[in-house]
């Protein structure tokens, strides 16, 4: 089996030599093509929005400004908190890429131009909000119910009679 190695960043990767890649968590580098292909569904576009923001960007992770991030909620807390934007004021639109694919510079390892963008079948929409949820304890034999804050799926009808006046750019 191949052994664990770092590249230039320090990202972790297993090198094939027999296909002349590098496997990283969560995609593939082509070195003589000079092609990153994120993993299906790892890459994803996205939308944060409210009345007063709105933000797209394209979540490439492990690569860019995304290094150090291979959790899209992860970094959509971090950029929210670095912003100073409260979680529980935005609804998150995402629509998973079942493929995303980079030209690389492999001297320097950022991605240059984007070769391929295909997208799943269809976007979500996250909200920040406290859901109750109840588990069945067997040792108490009864029902459990606790609070718990997290990023959940809205309907599509709550997106669009929140935010109708703002238009998705995908």
């Amino acid at each position: 089996m191949s052994k664990l190695e770092k590249d230039i960043n320090g990202r972790e990767y297993i090198f094939d030599e027999e296909k002349n890649m590098r496997e990283y968590a969560c995609c593939n580098l082509w070195i003589k093509e000079k092609l990153l292909s994120f993993n299906k569904y790892e890459g994803a576009a996205v939308e944060i929005f409210n009345k007063e923001v709105t933000e797209y960007f394209t979540f490439t992770p492990q690569f860019g400004r995304f290094e150090g991030f291979t959790d899209l909620f992860n970094y959509l807390e971090f950029w929210l908190k670095k912003n100073n934007i409260l979680l529980s004021t935005v609804c998150i639109t995402i629509c998973e890429l079942s493929a995303l694919t980079y030209k690389i510079n492999l001297d320097t390892m950022e991605l240059c131009e984007e070769k391929e963008r295909i997208c799943g079948a269809e976007s979500f929409t996250y909200v920040y909000r406290e859901e109750e949820k109840t588990f069945f304890d067997k040792d108490k034999d009864e029902d459990v119910t606790f609070k718990e804050w997290g990023w959940y799926e809205v309907s599509e009808e709550y997106e669009e009679d929140t935010y109708e006046d703002i238009d998705p750019q995908f």
